[in-house]
């Protein structure tokens, strides 16, 4: 009798379910708010250069803060998603990111900018989340597709971020973007807690993993923080060595916490699953390139003067708006990305994707100052960053079990986080070792070597993608059981030291 009364349980749920395009259309919202955040700063950064009179270095930290709250917040939402329900989460983690917005609008100072900031990335949770509710009420057949437009809603984002933050700053000021990604956020909240049917988790007795998600935030900050200054100290100053020094000792001890740890934040043995880690190497590699490192030399170029030889004189307006078409453009895609995923498989997708970025690098480099192929190559880098970001999940998907959904999204958020935040301080240190201390301008060959940087890990992204199967073995995490044994049999942990 439970078997039928199970499967009867099951279909009366789906048909209470809100359909496919509601769920994905309430989970696009909330990703957006996300992606939004982080894209709509790009645009202002050569505004708030020239407003509180501070290099690209400081300035940066707009950026860098948010993705570092992002990455520590990608994974403990996920792991709470996992463990309390989703949806509740997704909605608190929306609110908070409201109240960062607030916070960088009412501040005045870059100081309070970046303190705001700070909060809004706890947005960075919204991702793994998201494709977990996806997961967990699309029917089977059709998570490639929602999962794949989830992931390349950010290419919305992009494009709103774009062009919101360029009509604001040419009509009245920066303060308007933030009080419209407050509005953002809350709406997005609405939508997932009427849209998004209740959490049913069953109660849980583990904790969560508060001191592995507090060390891994101080370890990339120290390493950022030495990458964000050495453009002042040197790569030989103590102030540069004691960060890096700090950074890895304190990488070395969560490495150490997390495999002894009960509950880990991360669950590092994921890792050992061949897919898993080229997937997470191939995002980091690809973060560093051209999905964090392209941002900022892409919209110096826009905007600066054509006297210089390589801008292109857009005002900051025009350049969002060709920004957001050209992403709008991209987004077109992703349906087809999904399509083709669930036919071809994942794999062949996020390959494409990482090349058409790969192979655009050139063409902007070879092209400085040319209006018509400068504007061909963004469209066509939009179509790659749609691909790639449709394709990420999906490949995760086909390697990791239902229930560690969101973990292990969440953990593929903290890595491309990471990897942007590098992408942010190194970038940063490259444009600023080329910018005129009068004007702030940035010179061409700061701006080829920026590329250049991007280009570099792009190549070695589509390497890695290379190396990923067609049929992948899937993850089994291990049962409390089995962690249980696992200590008791190791001469190397005292009885009761796990506790």
């Amino acid at each position: 009798m439970s078997a039928p009364m199970g499967r009867q349980a099951a279909t009366l749920q789906r048909l209470k379910s809100p359909g496919f395009i509601a769920i994905v259309a309430a989970l696009i919202l909330a990703e957006i708010v996300s992606a939004f955040e982080l894209s709509m700063m790009y645009v202002t950064l050569p505004t708030l250069i020239n407003e509180f009179k501070v290099d690209a270095n400081t300035v940066a930290w707009v950026v860098t803060a948010y993705l570092l709250v992002s990455a520590s917040a990608g994974v403990m939402g996920g792991r709470f998603g996992d463990m309390y329900g989703r949806r509740k989460v997704l909605v608190i983690v929306l609110a908070i990111a409201s109240l960062g917005s607030l916070i960088s609008l009412l501040g005045g100072s870059l100081g309070m900018i970046i303190l705001g900031r700070a909060i809004q990335g706890t947005a960075g949770a919204v991702m793994g989340l998201a494709f977990g509710l996806a997961r967990e009420h699309l029917e089977a057949k059709r998570v490639p597709v929602g999962v794949s437009m989830i992931g390349a809603s950010a290419l919305i984002a992009g494009a709103g971020g774009a062009l919101i933050a360029g009509f604001m700053i040419d009509a009245y000021s920066w303060h308007g973007i933030f009080a419209f990604a407050a509005v953002l956020a809350l709406l997005a909240a609405i939508a997932v807690y009427f849209v998004i049917p209740r959490d049913n988790v069953a109660p849980t007795r583990e904790k969560p993993d508060y001191l592995g998600s507090l060390l891994l935030p101080i370890a990339v900050s120290a390493i950022l923080l030495a990458l964000s200054f050495s453009s002042r100290t040197g790569f030989a100053s103590a102030q540069f060595l004691g960060l890096i020094v700090l950074g890895l000792g304190v990488i070395a001890l969560w490495i150490w916490w997390e495999l002894r740890v009960e509950s880990p934040i991360v669950n590092l043995r994921m890792f050992k699953n061949r897919q898993i880690a080229l997937v997470m190497t191939a995002t980091l590699l690809a973060a560093i390139g051209p999905i964090g490192g392209l941002a900022v030399p892409t919209q110096m170029v826009l905007q600066y003067p054509t006297g210089l030889g390589f801008g292109l004189g857009f005002t900051a307006a025009s350049a969002g708006i060709l920004s957001g078409v050209t992403a709008l453009l991209g987004y077109f895609f992703s349906p087809l990305g999904g399509r083709l995923a669930y036919r071809y498989g994942a794999r062949s997708v996020f390959i494409g994707g990482l090349l058409l970025m790969t192979l655009v690098l050139p063409v902007i480099l070879l092209t400085l100052g040319n209006s018509m192929m400068f504007i061909v190559a963004l469209a066509l880098n939009g179509i790659g960053i749609s691909l790639t970001y449709g394709a990420l999940p999906n490949v995760l998907i086909e390697a990791i079990p239902e229930t560690h959904t969101s973990e292990t999204a969440g953990a593929n958020t903290m890595v491309r986080n990471v990897g942007q935040s590098t992408a942010t301080a190194i970038g940063a240190y490259i444009l600023a070792s080329h910018q005129n201390p009068v004007t702030t301008l940035v010179d061409q060959t700061g701006i080829s070597a920026a590329f250049i940087f991007v280009l570099v890990f792009a190549v070695l992204s589509v390497a890695v993608a290379l190396l990923l199967k067609r049929d992948p073995v899937r993850w089994v995490p291990e049962t409390s059981q089995e962690r249980a044994a696992r200590r008791s049999s190791s001469p190397k942990v005292p009885a009761g030291a796990a506790q």
